[in-house]
């Protein structure tokens, strides 16, 4: 299993090479940089003062001489291998640049909205899990049931809801006085109260789970679904083989043959969607982010992307990948974990 890891992360070094130039290629050959973006404010702030106090216009040399200085600045002017290099060592010591947009290192911006997108992630993960292996190993046991068909019918009918419109009711009926007799149950929007900073612990608990209740929720509704099916159907497929049939042939309790036997065997397809789900931590959801206006990095990602300011487009895609990639690793240990069997070699 050492040897293995170690393989796998001498592997990620060519990825990590591949992914660093994709993105070097989208940020510097891709229209509106930030070299035409601050040119582009400059020439707004000189239009709107140009008939203040005699204040004359920039003219196209001095316009000239302010592209060169960014370009200067920005390494624009060197040759693309050397601008690669000095990129990637920045990227190495998660240095993306100053955010046109804030004025401030493009990491503290990130750093600042990954504990929103944790916030609701982690215990969407937990939960997640939680209920499908639950359900699906309730399916499985009671196959064909009017149990079974009628979970399965509502999973599905979860699963085809959009999760903006799940967003959009929950925002409707829990948080405004329209439906509810009582009124707002939850607080409209954003993560913290403002007396959040004065409240105990407990206080500064109790109000973060008030926020973000709904925001998870909405995550999880048709997030069941496809994760339920897949215990449930690998179960049955362990259920009916041959060494399942020898334990209750020895005399073993049911419940022994299932939880300790099979459960076991059953749960390893689930494993492989960690990764993915650990990069949804980091990336966060745009739609739930956008409707209970929870500043995360998902409401960052639209932000940059309206704003062009591409220091933190690129600082959250390089994150999000290099997540990804230790994620697949974190997938094989879980399988060993899962089943001791399991051998890399």
């Amino acid at each position: 299993m050492r040897t293995y890891l170690l393989r796998r992360l001498m592997t990620m070094i060519p990825m990590f090479f591949l992914m660093t130039g994709v993105y070097f290629a989208i940020q510097n050959f891709l229209p509106g940089g930030p070299v035409e973006e601050a040119l582009a404010r400059i020439r707004g702030a000189d239009g709107g003062g140009g008939g203040r106090g005699g204040t004359t216009q920039m003219s196209a040399d001095d316009i000239d001489q302010i592209r060169k200085e960014l370009e200067r600045q920005y390494n624009l002017d060197k040759p693309i291998p050397v601008r690669y290099w000095i990129w990637v060592n920045k990227i190495v010591r998660m240095d993306f640049g100053d955010s046109t947009a804030t004025r401030r290192p493009a990491i503290e911006t990130i750093v600042e909205r990954v504990p929103i997108s944790l916030g609701f992630g982690i215990p969407g993960f937990f939960l997640t899990y939680l209920v499908c292996i639950t359900l699906g190993v309730a399916k499985a046991l009671k196959d064909g049931s009017p149990f079974d068909v009628g979970s399965s019918f509502l999973l599905f009918v979860a699963y085809s809801i959009p999760p903006l419109v799940v967003s959009v009711v929950l925002l409707l009926v829990f948080c405004t006085d329209r439906f509810l007799p009582g009124g707002a149950i939850f607080p409209l929007s954003g993560a913290y109260s403002d007396t959040y900073p004065d409240l105990t612990m407990w206080g500064k608990l109790k109000d973060y789970v008030w926020h973000m209740f709904l925001p998870v929720c909405a995550s999880l509704v048709g997030g069941f679904t496809l994760l339920t099916i897949l215990m449930k159907n690998s179960l049955l497929d362990v259920l009916h083989s041959d060494y399942v049939r020898t334990a209750r042939a020895k005399g073993l309790s049911e419940r022994v043959v299932i939880f300790k036997h099979a459960l076991r065997n059953a749960i390893l397809p689930l494993m492989v969607g960690i990764g993915g789900i650990l990069s949804a931590f980091i990336a966060g959801s745009i739609i739930i982010e956008s409707v209970f206006g929870l500043p995360g990095m998902g409401l960052l990602l639209i932000e940059s992307l309206q704003s062009r300011d591409y220091s933190v487009l690129m600082g959250v895609a390089v994150i999000q990948s290099l997540v990804i990639m230790f994620g697949q690793v974190i997938s094989d240990v879980a399988y060993v974990l899962v089943d001791p069997r399991i051998d890399f070699k």
